[in-house]
């Protein structure tokens, strides 16, 4: 390998395991290449141009979209009427507040389409309701991160989306290979709140006063955040808009939600969520625009070419090559965020294991949960810093409350990774796979 590359590499590597910004780091590196490669300090248009045109794609148009359709959903108290709904399906089991908490993530992914907006929103409520119910804090805060994960991975997902950008491959196919591998996390969070309530006696919460008419009211309640994930998949799956379309069209759904239906979105709220999304999706942009040029930095050097003739040459079979490259991504996940590894590594792998016969859809699907299983590991897991601000429960404690439900998402991976039948059984289908 180019000596030139490996310092690069080594000042990607280095400045985030000191704990540069991501942002900064990957600006840094990129840069770099420019005046230790020989004769590319002449080049520097090259790094602007590569830095623009890496975030003037179409689809880059739907992050910030989903984003502020999740942020006006939060805002207009949809995650209210979604807790209530999950504690009239879950609340009366035992442990049914650890139950409402999982569900509950698992339908407002269809709003966020983000794990931390997940934690931010539905954190505060759950952990509150787990503690006035006897639950400790502790656990209360590691439960809400451990069931957010699964949120990026049902569809509507950003992660799928870049991963889609990235790679050509087919949002609606990556949509609909999600759906099972998504809900799989948080039915085994569920099986391992079973056993956890059986040895502890949670107690159970049903709905109060709980009758037909008290029923209906909370279903109808939650119809328009149920009714939202309906539109947007089925649009796409469909056929009858794009992924960025239906970006467009979920914030139009939520602005008639906040407006007409809730009546309770004004116009100094829309500011503040227009602030909101305008600062989470600046920060993915740049590190879209940088992580871009890495990848033609890698691409001018050829490492995905070499990459894929090593490991022809080492004669990996495919299971054991997925098997590495998982530990691979969990190994990064300790301390790079989800949108970096899919934005570095995405491009760079895809080509290798689809030409060793694995689907392109399926692999997407392999490398988000990856990612997702990420954001719960120390010490980066961007989702326990920030369920450990919201709950005010030290970091450490969360860790270790979490460590069961890590598990339990590691065995989710495995079966999602060698089963490809989990995930390429929606979109067979539906004819995206053949």
């Amino acid at each position: 390998m180019d000596p030139t590359l490996l310092i690069i590499i080594g000042l990607l590597i280095g400045l985030m395991f000191l704990g540069s910004p991501v942002i900064f780091a990957i600006g840094f590196a990129g840069l770099s290449y420019f005046f230790i490669k020989p004769g590319m300090s002449s080049m520097l248009d090259v790094y602007v141009h590569k830095f623009f045109t890496g975030m003037d794609v179409f689809i880059w148009l739907s992050i910030p979209l989903f984003v502020i359709a999740g942020e006006i959903m939060t805002s207009i108290g949809m995650t209210d009427r979604l807790v209530g709904f999950s504690r009239l399906l879950v609340g009366r089991l035992r442990g049914g507040i650890a139950y409402v908490n999982v569900v509950g993530s698992m339908m407002f992914s269809g709003v966020s389409g983000s794990a931390l907006a997940d934690i931010s929103a539905m954190g505060p409520v759950e952990i509150d309701m787990m503690r006035k119910d006897g639950y400790d804090r502790d656990f209360a805060a590691a439960l809400t991160v451990s069931s957010a994960i699964q949120g990026p991975i049902i569809p509507p997902s950003i992660p799928l989306i870049i991963f889609s950008s990235l790679t050509n491959t087919s949002v609606a196919a990556l949509f609909l290979a999600g759906a099972v591998p998504g809900m799989m996390l948080g039915l085994a969070q569920m099986v391992l709140i079973f056993f956890l309530a059986r040895r502890h006696g949670f107690p159970r919460n049903p709905v109060p006063g709980l009758n037909f008419a008290v029923a209906l009211r909370i279903v109808f309640d939650a119809f328009w955040a149920l009714f939202m994930p309906v539109i947007i998949i089925g649009g796409i799956v469909g056929g009858v808009f794009t992924a960025t379309e239906a970006a467009a069209i979920a914030v139009f759904y939520a602005l008639f939600v906040g407006v007409l239906a809730y009546r309770n979105l004004s116009l100094k709220v829309f500011w503040g969520i227009l602030d909101r999304a305008a600062r989470t999706s600046a920060s993915v942009y740049l590190i879209v625009g940088f992580a871009t040029v890495i990848s033609w930095v890698f691409a001018s050097e050829r490492v995905p070419s070499d990459l894929s003739a090593l490991v022809q040459g080492l004669d990996i079979q495919p299971w054991m090559l997925l098997l590495l490259l998982n530990v691979f991504f969990l190994f990064n996940g300790l301390w790079i965020s989800d949108s970096v590894q899919l934005l570095l590594f995405a491009p760079l792998f895809t080509p290798i294991v689809v030409a060793m016969g694995v689907d392109p859809i399926h692999f997407g699907v392999i490398m988000v949960v990856n990612v997702m299983i990420g954001l719960m590991t120390p010490p980066f897991g961007m989702a326990l810093y920030l369920g450990s601000a919201i709950s005010r429960v030290p970091l450490g404690k969360i860790v270790w409350r979490s460590l069961p439900f890590l598990a339990s998402n590691l065995i989710v991976l495995m079966i999602v990774t060698y089963v490809p039948a989990v995930s390429l059984t929606l979109p067979r289908l539906f004819g995206f796979v053949d």
